[in-house]
């Protein structure tokens, strides 16, 4: 007899799991190597992108998230990710941590490593820093570099400075 417990649940009951929407991950892995995007292959079987994502990481199919702790070492604004101090030093991560740019990102880091260089300054965040020239959507802003700075390319608040360098791009020294 079946009967009904004080949670919910049916007593003798055990549900079905739901029906597996993605195909093996060697499948999952064929499309990725045929250029297929996360969206694409969500479209192709009724489920969001990020349902592909983890069931290729699930398979050890996707590459770690690269670590820019040490170069965005602040906890960011959704809204402030995408401005330019923030792209450049994800772009400047990437480089230092051997990983490939698309050449065109490597001229814009290197022309924005130069700016910074020759402005004299460091790149900071203040979660509260009204829009400004670093940033149009705020957070961002260059301050003009201290002794204490050394050759840091970024300060944390505090004044304290991160062992990250400014690199000349053109080589010299």
């Amino acid at each position: 007899m079946i009967t009904r417990t004080t949670d919910r649940r049916i007593e003798g009951f055990t549900p079905m799991p739901a029906p597996k929407r993605l195909p093996t991950s060697d499948v999952l892995r064929k499309l990725r190597e045929d250029n297929w995007t996360y969206e694409e292959i969500g479209a192709k079987y009724g489920v969001t992108k990020g349902a592909v994502y983890l069931a290729l990481r699930d398979a050890k199919q996707v590459k770690d998230r690269p670590d820019h702790s040490k170069y965005l070492p602040w906890k960011v604004r959704t809204e402030h990710n995408q401005a330019r101090p923030a792209a450049m030093l994800r772009f400047y991560s990437r480089r230092e941590q051997g990983d490939k740019i698309p050449a065109v990102k490597e001229r814009m880091l290197d022309k924005w490593l130069a700016e910074v260089k020759a402005a004299d300054v460091v790149v900071c965040y203040n979660r509260e820093q009204v829009p400004n020239p670093a940033s149009p959507t705020g957070g961002w802003y260059y301050s003009k570099r201290r002794p204490s700075d050394g050759d840091s390319l970024i300060r944390f608040e505090g004044g304290k400075s991160a062992d990250v360098k400014v690199v000349d791009p053109s080589g010299a020294a």
